[in-house]
């Protein structure tokens, strides 16, 4: 099997990390501040600071953790915004940001502007900076790198600028960047860093979380036991206490302490040049085709996008898996608003997305396989596009 997924859930899982995790789960028992057993504790604690140095920030008990981004992202944002607050975002977000919105200009009647983006996925940080400039929000939204794309954002440009207001906070959405580029908060001002463990960060599926700044307090998403303060019937205060009930995720958590371990080794700065390298060499291929569309350029995330004319993405992300063995993700995957402008509604795209453990046989078996398909286009193009769609539009929810 080829696996080009990676943009989804990196694969295959470091060797060191399964053996590694495996052996702490199995000798280390109880949960976390509730047995006699403190090993689950240190690691726990000590998994925080690894997070904490490779984002750069200067506490480890204000890296939360949650199931994955997506219930880090939610608990930002219905934890955050109140009654009538403006939001504003981008195009190129990821459905664990507008769905949160969507929902919250019903239930709370907030408002939402959002930015437009390039037909390459990159959204104008003056752009940004402008919009913020007239509507003044209370929150400004994000995504690091789009997952369409692979394009990365200015975020440094638009902190620095957020960070001279009063009023107004910076979230960023690091779950495709987080792993794959150095990310230093010390020059991105983001009050928020939204993550996942099981992308680029080589963790088990289950696992993320969040960084919040310590001079910030949201409401939390869950409440419930928490080992320690047990005589209080409200949620104790202080972080990470204030953020996190119920038993820990030990595995995930575990896995994240020792694929940490092994992303040092490899250095972050060099995975982002490898896979510059790695896009670069795909697109190049991809670019020989003449009914080839790509949306991607060379980028640090290793995704590349793209359609052939006139077949569907999803029946060809079908056929490269069924005839050839090669796994990819297809449609608009998660992220509505931008395909409007890649030119790539209404059925989005095919995403293959290479990691570190991708070889350039791998990459070869791709580009070979869509060599062969396009000798057959003929019969692949036996589906009709319609000529109108109703995708949703950024346009559709602007206040």
């Amino acid at each position: 099997m080829v696996y080009l997924d990676n943009g989804s859930t990196s694969f295959p899982k470091p060797e060191y990390v399964l053996k590694k995790t495996f052996k702490a789960v199995s000798e280390n028992y109880g949960s976390s501040m509730r047995s006699s057993s403190t090993e689950n504790n240190d690691i726990i604690y000590e998994t925080r600071k690894k997070l904490a140095k490779l984002m750069n920030v200067p506490f480890a008990s204000n890296v939360i953790f949650t199931s994955n981004s997506t219930e880090a992202l939610n608990a930002i944002i219905n934890g955050f915004l109140n009654e009538g607050d403006r939001v504003i975002s981008t195009a190129i977000e990821h459905n664990s940001v507008v769905r949160p919105l969507a929902k919250l200009r019903k239930s709370k009647h907030i408002k939402t502007n959002w930015v437009k983006c390039d037909g390459k996925g990159l959204v104008d940080p003056d752009e940004m900076i402008n919009l913020i400039k007239e509507k003044k929000p209370k929150l400004v939204i994000m995504n690091h790198a789009s997952n369409i794309t692979g394009k990365v954002q200015n975020v440094e440009k638009v902190g620095k600028f957020i960070d001279k207001l009063p009023n107004t906070y910076f979230l960023v959405d690091a779950s495709q960047s987080l792993g794959h580029i150095p990310f230093d908060n010390e020059k991105i001002k983001a009050d928020f860093i939204a993550f996942t463990g099981h992308k680029a960060l080589l963790g088990f599926s289950g696992i993320g979380g969040y960084y919040i700044k310590p001079n910030i307090q949201i409401e939390p998403l869950k409440v419930g036991g928490t080992g320690v303060l047990s005589e209080l019937v409200c949620q104790p205060a202080g972080s990470p206490v204030h953020y996190e009930c119920g038993t820990q995720n030990i595995v995930g958590i575990t896995s994240l302490y020792y694929s940490l371990d092994f992303l040092n080794e490899l250095n972050v700065e060099n995975v982002k040049k490898e896979l510059l390298e790695k896009t670069e060499y795909l697109i190049s291929k991809l670019n020989h085709f003449s009914d080839v569309n790509v949306y991607s350029e060379k980028n640090p995330v290793g995704i590349v996008s793209f359609n052939i004319k006139g077949i569907v993405p999803s029946r060809l992300s079908t056929i490269l898996s069924e005839n050839y063995n090669i796994v990819t993700r297809a449609g608009l995957i998660c992220a509505p608003f931008i395909h409007e402008f890649l030119g790539s509604n209404p059925f989005g795209i095919i995403r293959a997305s290479v990691s570190h453990f991708t070889s350039k046989e791998d990459m070869d078996q791709l580009i070979n396989a869509i060599e062969d398909i396009l000798t057959n286009i003929d019969n692949m193009r036996n589906i009709n596009f319609p000529q109108e769609y109703v995708n949703p539009s950024i346009y559709d929810y602007c206040d």
